[in-house]
């Protein structure tokens, strides 16, 4: 390990989880969590980690404080005035934690290969939570009744496993985003992108499923359904990052070095 890298991690996430605290973005709690979960993206995977970590933070935060009056009337804004604490934090969050903390343990082993499915894993967790986020603050917004993901049934705004065409967009910008943020950050190759993309996609797609069914019934939370989310993301991007492997490998034997060079 970094110690130099380690003791970066602890100041700079110190310096945001005050200012998450005096800016009341977050609560107590949740500024303490926000403490722990950064420094320890931040001390495995460098900066570049922690720029995505940051950017689910802020677009999420805006989009949660965005018309929060009119949520509030509608009855579907984020509790105690869209300040989410130690447990939304870790719901959203936990899934990435531990995809950072493998791929520092596989790095430490000279382990290339799943160090960098991790760092997959890692992007896709996030645009995986980046796009629920999304989908669920302008979904509710749209001055149209969402439907039932299982059946198309017409439900009323708020409704857990609801879903909008707006909203759907809104996930599916969000998901995009964080996807090419990782390749801008370096954290991921270009080829990584549409396989994040979609595993964002999915684990928003089984968020609503969850939520119309397990969350419904009460077996879920919604913080349970949430991790449930990243994890499934998290594990698309993982798979996602041997089957692009495999293309790769099934380019080059059928010579087409250019189409390897800029997409897989």
């Amino acid at each position: 390990m970094n110690p130099q890298l380690w003791q970066q991690a602890a100041a700079v996430n110190l310096a945001l989880a005050l200012a998450t605290f005096f800016l009341s973005l977050l609560s107590p709690s949740g500024c303490v969590a926000a403490f722990f979960i950064g420094a320890l993206v931040w001390g495995c995977l460098g900066w570049q980690g922690w720029a995505v970590l940051l950017a689910f933070f802020l677009i999420g935060t805006a989009a949660t404080k965005f018309r929060y009056k009119d949520k509030a009337v509608l009855g579907v804004a984020q509790e105690h005035n869209g300040q989410r604490r130690w447990r939304h934090a870790w719901a959203n969050a936990g899934a990435g934690v531990l995809c950072g903390v493998w791929s520092l343990w596989y790095v430490q082993r000279g382990d290339a290969l799943h160090a960098g499915a991790m760092r997959w894993a890692f992007v896709a967790c996030f645009a995986s939570a980046l796009s629920d986020t999304l989908s669920s603050e302008f979904g509710q917004l749209t001055g149209k009744p969402p439907k039932l993901i299982t059946t198309g049934e017409v439900v009323p705004v708020g409704t857990d496993g609801g879903i909008t065409l707006a909203g759907t967009l809104a996930g599916v910008v969000g998901a995009a985003g964080l996807s090419l943020l990782g390749r801008f950050v370096g954290l991921t190759p270009v080829r990584a992108t549409l396989p994040i993309l979609l595993a964002g996609l999915s684990g928003n797609v089984l968020d609503s499923y969850l939520g119309a069914t397990l969350q419904k019934r009460g077996v879920m939370s919604n913080d349970t359904v949430n991790f449930a989310n990243t994890c499934a993301g998290a594990l698309l991007g993982y798979l996602g990052y041997f089957l692009m492997d495999w293309m790769h490998l099934r380019a080059l034997e059928h010579g087409l070095p250019l189409l390897v060079e800029r997409f897989i």
